[in-house]
């Protein structure tokens, strides 16, 4: 018998244990799931470290975030996985499963706690980049060069405008 045929039959029976329980069933589907959001939370971190390489406190930042999201990789792998491994995803308790379920506890909040830290950074590094752009385009609007993309003198007719309105706007706060 080849191996792609042994593959196959291993293949129908694993699915047909898989059909006979709901359990079973949900924890394959939710485990692709999240292994699609972590590898999209690495890549679009490694975007942004990319986007706002020129500012270096957004970058900084932003390498946080990046590094905490890798933190948590390595803490699963590291101390959460073998614990799964061993207690076979806790339907089976070795002698010592007290132990094991402390070092599991303890890996996922360690791991809630670097997706917090990464949370706040990216929060932190979207409000320190939006700052940044405003007062990049406030300083073009007043005559800076070489401040911002912003329109030239030429093209500013949206500009006045948006100034009235600011000016509206910080009036009623006054």
């Amino acid at each position: 018998m080849g191996r792609f045929a042994r593959s196959w039959q291993i293949f129908k029976a694993s699915w047909h244990v898989l059909r006979s329980s709901k359990e079973l069933t949900v924890f394959p589907v939710l485990s692709g799931i999240s292994s699609i959001v972590v590898a999209a939370a690495l890549l679009s971190t490694l975007v942004l470290l990319f986007m706002v390489r020129d500012w270096p406190t957004a970058f900084a930042l932003a390498w946080v975030a990046f590094l905490c999201i890798a933190g948590t990789q390595v803490v699963f792998w590291t101390f959460t996985y073998p614990v799964n491994r061993m207690t076979a995803n806790w339907t089976f308790l070795p002698g010592d499963w007290s132990e094991l379920r402390k070092r599991w506890e303890y890996s996922h909040a360690a791991s809630a706690v670097l997706n917090l830290v990464a949370l706040v950074a990216l929060i932190v590094c979207m409000f320190w980049t939006n700052d940044v752009r405003s007062l990049d385009i406030d300083a073009a609007r007043h005559g800076y060069a070489g401040t911002a993309n912003w329109p030239g003198q030429n093209e500013r007719d949206y500009g006045r405008a948006y100034d009235a309105d600011r000016r509206a706007d910080s009036a009623r706060y006054i």
